[in-house]
């Protein structure tokens, strides 16, 4: 469970080489267990794109993870959906955990009733992001539309307490996405869940960038430095249906692949990919627009080399705390305009 060094290192070698068939394979990959959700956030992507209510078939999950167990040392088994919608979600990360392979999700804790709270720390996940953007009611409740603010509190609050009973490891994230009429609210946020259990408060940037939603005045980066990490480390992105994206970011492209009848490094290497990578290195995107605006974290070289000496889960558990250094004290973690 300490992750793949050797792969981790091919990848390092290839990034650095500026390799576009890659030697090593995808650190992390995400499988869309279900493109359903529950709610309907104004934040999120369902405002701009159309999305399938489907679940993907546990058959498909099993063989991807088979396929992809010998490098993939993290996998979040959820996507544009809640994955607690799926019927076998826990399943699915038991498949996961059997195969040697960390998982991690995100959810927007609704549906984290007693049963299901009993159920997640029984299936042995190892990292888990509960997604509640305000400190108040009336903020929570008008980015979280459809939510209760003291229901999914309540729901949170009891997941904790069985946590601590069970003195559980899992590691458990309180995460705020930072957004117009909640960025005032990151002090009464922290005092709301500065509590056992909870083991980082993350503010994260908003990566949408959605009017209405957004902090009027956030720098929409453009200029790129260096080629994206995330064609290179993942993780890939696999839709319910098996359908392949470099990432999550490209979801409404032509997909690159399908993991019903391709295994997971044909799809890695596959044509597209590579023109993809080449269009990296050359710095000419004309042909992919959204990698020319993309919001997703940029790390600096010094960064994206340092999180590869380390397994996918250590580096996920650093994260926030990275984030919060970069924020406060303007260490050069991530890449900046005109440098």
């Amino acid at each position: 469970m300490t992750g793949n060094l050797g792969n981790r290192l091919k990848i390092a070698a290839d990034y650095f080489r500026h390799e576009t068939v890659l030697h090593g394979g995808p650190v992390e990959i995400t499988l869309e267990s279900t493109a359903k959700c529950n709610l309907y956030c104004p934040m999120c992507p369902r405002h701009i794109y159309t999305f399938d209510n489907e679940n993907m078939d546990l058959d498909l999950y099993k063989k991807i993870i088979q396929d992809c167990r010998e490098y993939v040392e993290f996998v979040w088994p959820y996507g544009i959906g809640e994955p607690m919608i799926h019927p076998n979600i826990f399943e699915m990360i038991r498949i996961s955990r059997d195969a040697g392979i960390r998982t991690g999700m995100s959810t927007n804790a609704t549906l984290l009733d007693e049963k299901r709270a009993d159920q997640l720390l029984e299936c042995g996940l190892d990292y888990v992001i509960l997604a509640f953007d305000g400190a108040t009611k009336e903020t929570y409740e008008r980015y979280r539309t459809g939510a209760v603010f003291e229901k999914t509190r309540g729901n949170i609050l009891g997941f904790l307490d069985k946590k601590l009973d069970r003195k559980s490891k899992m590691y458990v994230v309180l995460q705020m996405v930072l957004l117009k009429d909640n960025i005032s609210e990151t002090e009464a946020y922290k005092q709301l869940w500065s509590i056992p259990g909870v083991d980082e408060i993350r503010f994260k940037r908003d990566e949408i960038q959605i009017d209405g939603s957004k902090i009027p005045g956030e720098e929409f980066r453009k200029q790129r430095h260096n080629p994206c990490h995330l064609l290179w480390r993942g993780p890939l992105y696999v839709r319910y249906d098996g359908q392949a994206y470099p990432c999550c970011y490209m979801y409404d492209e032509p997909p690159i692949g399908n993991l019903k009848t391709q295994t997971v490094m044909e799809v890695w290497n596959s044509e597209e990919m590579v023109k993809l990578r080449e269009a990296h290195i050359t710095g000419d995107l004309s042909a992919y627009p959204l990698c020319q605006t993309c919001q997703a974290a940029r790390p600096s070289l010094p960064a994206f080399y340092g999180s590869l000496a380390l397994n996918s889960l250590a580096v996920r558990k650093a994260v926030p705390a990275v984030e919060k250094l970069a924020r406060l004290y303007n260490i050069g973690i991530f890449e900046r305009n005109g440098r």
